[in-house]
């Protein structure tokens, strides 16, 4: 199949489903509160549920808020949604890089020396086991309903997944690339910045995807514990009250949003992987993360080459 027709049927799924969802708001007509159904439709979604996004929006910029007085307006709804999304992408950006540096920086240190190796590895492990949603009230109780936290929070999320991807990614590097670097005289620091890291790129972009989506998930879930901005925050004030459709509607930009950047990595990250063959980088697109079972029973021969030539 072609990349053409590839994407006409996945556009053709899409209206599917849009088309799908459309005739489930027809049939379905319960409602959660009055006024409020529970699968509305495109054309209130696209009126009447982004009207009253409005209601989000603190005041400026020449618009009023509601607690202001104000009306709500199209202009109102357009603010509250672009600030509530800048509020949401700080939070998530400043924990998606923490986290992936952490997460990054820990996994190469599993394959740098026995000693290093020995240091990082089980505590890597432990930490990455502990249930994501699990931990979450446990950050709010630690830095409370602040950036901070949240920050922290998504940081971990995407700290663990770094560290397993990066250990899988330097166990994956063929030995000849290593044993030819070492033959020409080359020393392990040497080897890392030439070698190893534009190596291991291709088998570490499903990590950085799967920590994308994740860093997603975990923003939201922080702020919808009690933030008092952003579109987490929007969610919860949504739930309390029933308005499903303001769910739905965030939702959807909450998925637009996610698209964007896992398309803006794949533009971005094409230059790194230039001298792959195609069939190779869009193998490493779709293979999930290898487990830590099956991890520890494949063959160890990279790292523990570099350990004892680093020790």
């Amino acid at each position: 199949m072609s990349r053409r027709q590839m994407r006409l049927t996945s556009f053709c799924v899409l209206i599917g489903l849009a088309l799908a969802w459309q005739l489930a708001s027809l049939v379905i007509r319960a409602e959660s509160v009055p006024g409020e159904p529970m699968v509305p439709g495109w054309q209130f979604l696209a009126t009447q549920t982004f009207l009253n996004l409005s209601d989000y929006w603190t005041g400026g910029f020449g618009v009023a808020g509601i607690a202001q007085g104000g009306t709500r307006t199209y202009a109102g709804a357009v603010l509250a949604i672009a600030s509530n999304s800048v509020d949401t992408s700080l939070r998530l950006f400043s924990g998606l890089l923490l986290g992936a540096g952490v997460g990054f920086a820990t996994g190469l240190a599993v394959s740098w020396s026995k000693w290093s190796r020995r240091l990082v590895f089980l505590p890597g492990q432990i930490l990455r086991t502990f249930p994501l949603l699990a931990l979450l009230p446990v950050f709010e109780l630690w830095f409370g309903l602040t950036f901070l936290g949240a920050m922290l929070f998504v940081a971990y999320a995407v700290a663990v997944i770094f560290f397993t991807g990066t250990i899988n990614a330097v166990r994956n590097v063929p030995p000849i690339y290593i044993d030819s670097a070492r033959t020409l005289g080359a020393k392990n620091l040497r080897i890392y910045r030439t070698v190893i890291l534009p190596a291991m790129f291709p088998e570490l972009r499903s990590s950085i995807l799967l920590g994308l989506g994740t860093a997603w998930t975990a923003v939201v879930g922080a702020e919808f514990l009690g933030a008092q901005t952003g579109l987490g925050s929007i969610i919860a004030f949504s739930k309390i009250f029933g308005y499903v459709d303001r769910m739905f509607l965030v939702a959807l930009f909450l998925l637009a949003y996610a698209a964007l950047t896992y398309a803006i990595f794949e533009r971005g990250s094409r230059k790194l992987t230039e001298w792959m063959p195609r069939d190779h980088v869009a193998e490493q697109q779709t293979l999930p993360l290898v487990s830590e079972p099956l991890a520890q029973a494949s063959a160890l021969t990279t790292d523990h080459r570099l350990a004892k030539e680093g020790a």
